[in-house]
């Protein structure tokens, strides 16, 4: 998983170094184990990191740039006269990509993968490029009429005080230079776009493939309650990704909407943890239990997806040790059986619990009453397409690399 952006200022006035850094902080919901930065003054200079956005510094001089944060290091890479960074999977060698984005841009469209890529070269210009899938988003907006910016998704623009313009469709090429925005149809769109990206990756106050993700995971709610009701007496979501679940839930249903968790210290995003110590860690941090909330209470708890079955356990340990009567688990996706080779967090069908219980073993696993996943069909329904990839859920891959 992983977030991109590039920035280019008309004026070699302005110095794009703060504007990176925070664009990238806006997109670490994404990934945030390592990060860099590439930013062009007379050269392209680089700076590579393993830590978040919001621990680093941008020391160079430079009106154009491109950053990633996410979990993968050595991003971006960087050649004599082009810097590269990419969110998804590639199958060349970056050389050649980058010999491409050089020579003729419009051959990334030859590029085997399903990604987005932002470029930087020494002459300038920023070249942008989402493969026909769409499975990894990319977005495009500016600072005023200072400065244009591509992202993975709004939340770089908006964080800065820029404005978002729209997405780039799948197959498009953008091309900036100080003079111009240039865009190009390279591809007739295949759309497949990624399901985990509306349930879970993009934050809740973006826009992808033309949804509000927050009025989304609303929905997803409210279809959870049609699917599934529950005599309970609050409904809780686990923040920040399910919070909107459970808004949708309690309307539908009647049931309270509580709090239940505040947190300690910076966000956590647990299914990003690296190991199982740390994502029990994540947990203790993020998930503090309000005693008030639970106490002597049936609580509906509402996840937006389960992977190890780490997390829900140790969160299921805190609200009973906090005094709930009962833990009614729902979760707002469908369940997760296989891998994904596209670059999204979920591992092997071995690790994933979903694949290998029953629901009723999985309940008694996580110490939970029930537990319930959102159908497939209520996914397409709240969704409202059938252009999706279900790869994880469904053992079933479109053919996108």
């Amino acid at each position: 998983m992983a977030g991109i952006v590039g920035i280019l200022a008309f004026d070699k006035i302005w110095n794009i170094s703060k504007f990176m850094k925070y664009s990238l902080m806006g997109l670490q919901h994404r990934g945030y184990s390592s990060s860099g930065y590439a930013i062009l003054n007379d050269k392209i200079s680089s700076g590579h990191f393993s830590s978040p956005p919001e621990d680093i510094e941008i020391n160079e001089h430079g009106w154009a740039g491109i950053g990633y944060t996410g979990s993968k290091e050595g991003y971006p890479i960087v050649f004599d006269d082009v810097a590269l960074v990419i969110d998804g999977v590639i199958k060349e060698d970056p050389k050649i990509i980058a010999e491409k984005v050089l020579s003729s841009p419009e051959d990334l469209k030859d590029v085997r993968g399903a990604f987005s890529l932002i470029a930087l070269t020494s002459e300038g210009k920023i070249i942008a490029y989402r493969d026909e899938s769409g499975l990894k988003p990319l977005a495009i907006g500016g600072f005023g009429f200072d400065m244009a910016i591509i992202a993975s998704e709004m939340t770089a623009m908006s964080v800065i005080g820029g404005e978002f313009r729209r997405e780039i469709n799948p197959g498009e090429m953008i091309i900036l230079d100080k003079y111009n925005i240039e865009s190009k149809k390279l591809k007739e769109p295949k759309k497949s776009y990624c399901s985990i990206e509306y349930i879970y990756q993009a934050r809740i106050d973006s826009f992808v493939n033309e949804k509000s993700i927050y009025e989304l995971r609303i929905r997803i709610g409210e279809e959870l309650a049609r699917e599934k009701p529950i005599d309970a007496d609050t409904v809780i979501g686990v923040p920040d990704t399910a919070i909107p679940f459970a808004i949708g839930y309690s309307r539908v249903t009647g049931i309270p909407l509580d709090l239940g968790f505040t947190r300690t210290g910076s966000p956590i995003r647990t299914m990003l943890a690296s190991n199982d110590f740390m994502k029990i860690v994540g947990v203790q941090l993020k998930l503090n239990v309000i005693k008030s909330a639970v106490f002597g209470k049936r609580v509906i708890l509402i996840d937006d997806s389960m992977v190890t079955g780490t997390t829900l356990k140790n969160t299921i340990f805190s609200l009973r040790k906090m005094g709930a009567k009962e833990v009614h688990v729902l979760i707002g996706s469908p369940k997760l059986i296989s891998y994904c080779p596209y670059g999204v967090e979920v591992p092997q069908s071995s690790e994933l619990i979903a694949a290998n219980l029953s629901e009723e073993e999985i309940a008694k696993v996580l110490g939970a009453d029930s537990i319930y996943w959102l159908s497939i069909d209520g996914l397409y329904k709240v969704i409202g397409s059938k252009q999706l990839c279900l790869g994880c859920m469904l053992n079933s891959y479109p053919k996108v690399i």
